[in-house]
């Protein structure tokens, strides 16, 4: 039984803007995990394509005039990564200090994505 893309899609875009991004973060969260110890590589991947179908969803109810921009351009950067990281998969995946350096970059991403996330911003203002 395949993914149903549509349903997800649904689902994903009744979130507000913090619980999306959220999902941004854990999922880059998980491939960081799975690279570091180098396992569970088709959940990995699968990860990666649902993050990019995630950025495809996102950015067109962005609104660009507002402060959306900054997190339009690390989506648009993030989409380039995910879409890195696949064309060279089996070379991410096999070799030791490519499959770190993605984790590392996973764990990088999804630092910026928890930084951009609304509700993270408000925090910040608060402090």
């Amino acid at each position: 039984m395949g993914m149903n893309w549509d349903l997800l899609k649904a689902l994903y875009l009744q979130g507000d803007r913090a619980s999306q991004l959220n999902s941004l973060h854990l999922n880059l969260a998980h491939i960081q995990i799975l690279a570091t110890g180098h396992t569970d590589e088709l959940v990995a991947l699968h990860l990666i394509r649902e993050s990019q179908y995630f950025i495809e969803w996102i950015v067109p109810t962005l609104d660009l005039k507002t402060d959306d921009i900054s997190i339009a351009t690390l989506l648009v950067d993030l989409q380039r990564q995910l879409s890195r990281w696949k064309l060279e998969w089996e070379k991410q995946w096999e070799e030791k200090e490519a499959r770190e350096n993605m984790a590392t970059q996973a764990e990088q991403w999804s630092n910026r994505l928890q930084q951009q996330s609304p509700s993270s911003r408000e925090l910040y203002q608060q402090a």
